[in-house]
């Protein structure tokens, strides 16, 4: 091996390494969001002055949008927990691999889908979570009256 050869099997070695590391950090980044998101949603949904709820709140919505951002923190801690075990190359080839909560075969599959539902989900929750917040009466405008009990009082 000339040592332009090492020189360049270094450098993508180095590249694939750098790789997961962004890799990481975004994922990681993302679980912040998503606990600040989740924290920030249901501050803002059960705020009160003088026993007045501040913004109006559907609790039809309200399960779903807590669900599905704990799905995407779920997916997200996933994805960060096998980059943490991973020794087979750069982003590309993690993506490629099948990864899972501990080892339950049910639940394994490609990384890359786990990023899709990680991602899914996270937008799941944040349009159930302002869906939540719609006023009554814009239900009763489009003619979803089923949604009006929702409302706590």
């Amino acid at each position: 091996m000339t040592d332009q050869e090492k020189i360049d099997a270094a450098a993508e070695a180095a590249l694939k390494q750098k790789s997961i590391e962004l890799l990481y950090d975004y994922t990681k980044f993302h679980i912040g969001v998503y606990l600040t998101v989740a924290g920030a949603y249901l501050t803002a949904a059960f705020a009160t002055v003088n026993n007045s709820p501040v913004l109006p709140l559907n609790l039809y919505f309200l399960g779903p949008a807590v669900f599905f951002t704990m799905v995407a923190g779920f997916a997200g801690g996933v994805i960060v927990s096998s980059l943490t075990q991973w020794q087979g190359g750069g982003s590309k080839e993690f993506l490629c691999s099948d990864i899972g909560p501990w080892d339950f075969k049910r639940l394994r599959g490609k990384a890359i889908y786990w990023t899709y539902v990680e991602h899914t989900a996270f937008w799941s929750g944040l349009s159930a979570a302002a869906i939540s917040f719609f006023p009554e009466s814009w239900w009763e405008c489009i003619g979803f009256t089923a949604l009006l009990g929702g409302y706590r009082g």
